[in-house]
């Protein structure tokens, strides 16, 4: 019997691995280390070089603001540091 191997995701699927590998190629991860909640706003953080801070600040008022489902589909859809 022959072992057969997944294939790689390509950033043009539509799943959530797509999603996901689309987001990691970008630079946009979830930290692991440096993370309140679910590390969304340390990784938009550190990709866009912006004080940790800052972000948290900005993402509590668009939550507040607008809605938090921005937040949470960046929690699925960002891919954790490794």
């Amino acid at each position: 019997m022959n072992a057969t191997t997944a294939d790689p995701v390509s950033t043009s699927d539509s799943s959530l691995a797509g999603a996901r590998r689309w987001f990691a190629e970008k630079g946009l991860r979830r930290s692991r280390n440096d993370r309140v909640l679910g590390g969304v706003c340390a990784g938009l953080a550190r990709r866009y070089d912006v004080n940790p801070l800052v972000m948290r600040v900005l993402g509590v008022l668009s939550a507040v603001i607008v809605s938090p489902l921005p937040y949470v589909a960046l929690w699925v859809l960002m891919p954790r540091d490794s």
